[in-house]
């Protein structure tokens, strides 16, 4: 009968053959649309993050140059804040050493070490907590001075726009979302492009060919979208380069003086006394240098003067062994670092900065007690230790001779910074890379004097 339905027809309904066959059609349609849904998403995304990476890389290239050049007048105006009032700067012991440890010139080593012991003593007798605080209320003065030059760095004019290619991509820009929004205006662009295109419905991707081809279009039309959004970012990019050209950076909440906390942190005449244990010991320091040169002049274990080479082993027929095998290739071992300090060539106590003031001065006379014999001294290295024991010792207290407070100055110069990192940072990541580039440029400028 012509109403009856088949075998075929019974047995497709009765498995749920039928129902299979459009659960995976629906299934590969839902695959294509997943795939347009995740492009759309990749592109858009790709956009936005380009943008912000280029306004990112803008604001930390002007806000690096100006930390840079505020920490430069910092420099400048301790410097010459110090020489005002007559303080002497810092010993800076560590680059002090690492040049001693570069020396080939005993007589030149002798020579700096007795400008060094000189230094300590100037240092001592004129840096008193008076003078340090009026030193560093001079140098806040300074520094807010010398920082209101970053006002004279102005922004260069933009890089010219190409009219013909950003016009009509700047004024649909415009057009789509609020100007001040360009995360929304690169998106409503995105979304305006791919809605002219027309939407796919659902029976886009009905059948495999003509699925595939749908999606390939579908696909175009997403890079496509990007692209032009792309575009358009740039333009308004280029427009906004060219409304802050001539800018100036004015600061916001500027600190007002720095107020530094400064007291006497070691007794004036245990430090007299140590500095004359020293005197005393390098006398014996340097008859050891002049008789045995300097190699014997940086204590026990010290590397200077090793040469340098390769080792390898070989095997050797007279020990029917492997034996290690050195190479010399015609150098010495002068590679320093910048700053190294003095090694521990004397034990001291284990508690946080070692031997203590009062300590130091009475090892160091318990030191200078032992006579140096000359070429016959059974152990010359202790001497030598010793001198460079007691310089640490002296260096170190002669620093803390003085305390101040540097938080109270360090979170002065980190407020200049930020009064000028808000603005420069919000100016510059509408700046294009030419006026960036200029603007660093100008800032470096005005530090060359610092």
């Amino acid at each position: 009968m012509a109403g009856e339905r088949s075998v075929g027809e019974l047995l497709d309904e009765l498995f749920g053959f039928e129902s299979v066959a459009k659960r995976q059609t629906a299934l590969e349609q839902y695959d294509r649309g997943e795939l347009v849904r995740k492009a759309r998403s990749r592109e858009l995304l790709g956009v936005l993050r380009g943008v912000e990476a280029a306004e990112h890389a803008a604001r930390d290239s002007a806000v690096q140059a100006v930390d840079g050049y505020v920490r430069r007048v910092e420099g400048a105006a301790l410097a010459r804040a110090r020489k005002q009032a007559g303080v002497v700067g810092p010993l800076q012991m560590e680059r002090r050493y690492a040049a001693f440890l570069r020396m080939e010139d005993k007589a030149e080593l002798l020579a700096r070490l007795e400008q060094t012991l000189a230094f300590i003593e100037v240092k001592l007798r004129t840096n008193t907590a008076d003078r340090v605080r009026a030193a560093y209320d001079a140098a806040g003065a300074l520094v807010l001075q010398g920082a209101a030059r970053l006002s004279d760095a102005r922004v260069v004019d933009a890089a010219p726009l190409d009219a013909d290619l950003l016009c009509t991509q700047l004024e649909q820009l415009r057009c789509t979302a609020d100007t001040t929004d360009l995360a929304g205006m690169i998106t409503a662009t995105f979304e305006s492009e791919l809605s002219a295109t027309g939407p796919q419905g659902a029976d886009a991707f009905a059948s495999d060919v003509a699925g595939d081809v749908a999606l390939e279009r579908e696909l175009t039309n997403v890079r496509g979208a990007a692209q032009r959004a792309r575009l358009a970012a740039q333009a308004y990019r280029a427009e906004r380069a060219a409304r802050v050209a001539g800018s100036t950076v004015e600061p916001v909440s500027l600190p007002g003086l720095v107020c530094i906390t400064c007291e006497t942190g070691c007794d004036a005449g245990e430090l007299a006394e140590l500095l004359a244990q020293v005197k005393k010991s390098f006398e014996a320091y340097r008859r050891v240098v002049t008789d045995g040169g300097l190699f014997c002049a940086f204590g026990a274990g010290s590397p200077h003067g090793i040469c340098r080479g390769s080792s390898y082993f070989d095997y050797d027929d007279r020990f029917d062994e492997d034996v290690l095998v050195g190479e010399y290739d015609g150098a010495a071992r002068h590679n320093v670092r910048r700053e190294v300090a003095i090694p521990e060539l004397v034990d001291e106590a284990s508690v946080d900065g070692g031997d203590s003031l009062e300590v130091a001065v009475a090892r160091m006379r318990e030191f200078n007690g032992r006579r140096y014999d000359g070429v016959l001294d059974e152990d010359p290295a202790r001497h030598v230790n010793a001198f460079w024991y007691g310089l640490k010792k002296l260096s170190q207290y002669c620093e803390a001779a003085v305390r101040v407070d540097v938080r109270a100055w360090d979170c002065f110069i980190d407020k200049v910074q930020f009064a000028y990192d808000e603005p420069v940072g919000r100016l510059a990541t509408q700046m294009d890379d030419k006026q960036v580039e200029a603007f660093v440029a100008a800032v470096d400028a005005l530090g060359a004097d610092e």
